[in-house]
């Protein structure tokens, strides 16, 4: 879902229509080519390379797999609202969630990246996790602010 948003806010932009005041961004799927370097994340308990790809291939279907509304790691980036990442050291996304998030910054959006250390995919979202309701918590705290 989160990189659906992101692909989505991306998509806004490009037609000029307001984008949504915060993009909160779980653990999102922001390459669907998985073209970067995975080497870097030590364990992912639940998501392989391998099988990224064919569902990413499945998931683009006619488009580029590098396509920015399928990959919003690729697409343009300097008109997305504030946005928050949060992902985990251990999940295959970490690398490309880091890569967007430099690329906001670098093109002046007020981002925020939320890393949770030793964490795995869609960690800000267990229950009983004490990550889990820090992350909430903050959550809230920027639908609220």
């Amino acid at each position: 879902g989160g990189g659906l948003s992101a692909a989505f806010a991306e998509h806004l932009a490009v037609i000029d229509l307001p984008q949504p005041e915060n993009l909160i961004l779980i653990s999102p799927w922001l390459d669907v080519s998985m073209s970067g370097d995975y080497d870097e994340v030590e364990v992912d308990p639940m998501l392989g390379v391998d099988g990224l790809r064919e569902m990413g291939e499945t998931w683009a279907a006619e488009l580029d797999s590098k396509d920015y509304k399928v990959s919003p790691l690729f697409g343009e980036v300097e008109n997305l609202p504030k946005t928050t990442l949060f992902v985990g050291t251990h999940e295959i996304f970490y690398p490309d969630v880091v890569k967007f998030y430099n690329k906001l910054k670098d093109n002046g959006v007020d981002a925020e990246l939320n890393v949770g250390e030793e964490m795995t995919h869609v960690y800000a979202i267990y229950p009983l996790v004490s990550e889990s309701k820090e992350a909430f918590k903050h959550i809230v705290e920027v639908i609220l602010d």
